[in-house]
């Protein structure tokens, strides 16, 4: 297993498939593993980064800070240390978060951006985000990361047919340090990008689940400041599109990061 030391950190990437590269990043209490549905078809045609964030799978868990801002520049590090100037990125939900800040802080390098589930600000500015975050909080400081872990899976996979998926993110959700869990949820509502994402000029597909944790209209809104921005909807889906929808995902995502090349 390949790392890269940075900050203070020891960095827990893969390397899989050939071609352009492509950029996979990840989810909050997640690793690399998102993408095990989108690996083999995604790497028949790209070269694929799969980084762990600091804090996160079998990244450092002690060394911190644990932030958007942080992993961008670890992402960045990495990228440089690879010799890899140019490349398209896909980032889902928190992930997203971080392929927003490290594009406008480095448009040019970055081909075709694509962002699922997720938005330009983690700022709680409205009542039920500011519910979400103080239950989150609460739940993980009482109850711990399993029962966290039980929350979240039968909220992204409700749905009978769905049992193997919830399992799986149970299994695996449970396992995240509850220390470096509990810092990034104290640093998310701190960080945007909002004011600078009319600035992105590259390509840009947003994928958006029409029963996600936020309203389909909040995609909707910060699309129609971004000029090369298309946003679709995958119904049906939930938070979790690239599992609960992998086929209709991968699809669209390749359809998109293909026409580029």
């Amino acid at each position: 297993m390949p790392f890269f030391h940075h900050q203070g950190a020891e960095l827990h990437y893969t390397l899989a498939g050939d071609g352009p590269p492509l950029v996979l990043l990840h989810g909050f209490g997640s690793s690399q593993l998102d993408w095990e549905l989108q690996a083999a078809e995604f790497g028949a045609h790209f070269q694929l980064i799969m980084p762990d964030f600091r804090g996160f799978g079998d990244s450092s868990k002690d060394a911190p800070p644990f932030s958007v801002e942080q992993f961008s520049e670890d992402l960045w590090a990495l990228l440089d240390h690879l010799k890899i100037q140019r490349f398209s990125m896909l980032g889902y939900s928190l992930g997203g978060a971080v392929a927003f800040d490290a594009s406008v802080s480095q448009p040019e390098r970055v081909d075709r951006l694509v962002l699922v589930n997720t938005w330009p600000s983690f700022r709680a500015d409205t009542f039920k985000k500011k519910r979400e975050l103080w239950t989150r909080r609460t739940l993980v400081r009482l109850s711990g990361m399993p029962q966290m872990a039980r929350v979240l899976g039968k909220r992204l996979f409700p749905e009978s047919g769905q049992e193997a998926l919830r399992a799986t993110f149970e299994e695996r959700y449970s396992k995240n340090d509850k220390a470096v869990y509990l810092k990034l949820l104290n640093t998310l509502p701190t960080w945007s990008v909002r004011e600078q994402i009319n600035r992105l000029a590259m390509p840009i597909l947003v994928v958006g689940a029409e029963h996600d944790y936020t309203p389909f209209s909040e995609k909707e809104a910060y699309v129609a400041d971004m000029a090369t921005a298309t946003l679709v909807k995958i119904e049906g889906s939930r938070h979790g599109t690239p599992f609960d929808r992998s086929e209709e995902f991968n699809a669209l995502v390749l359809g998109f990061l293909r026409d580029g090349l």
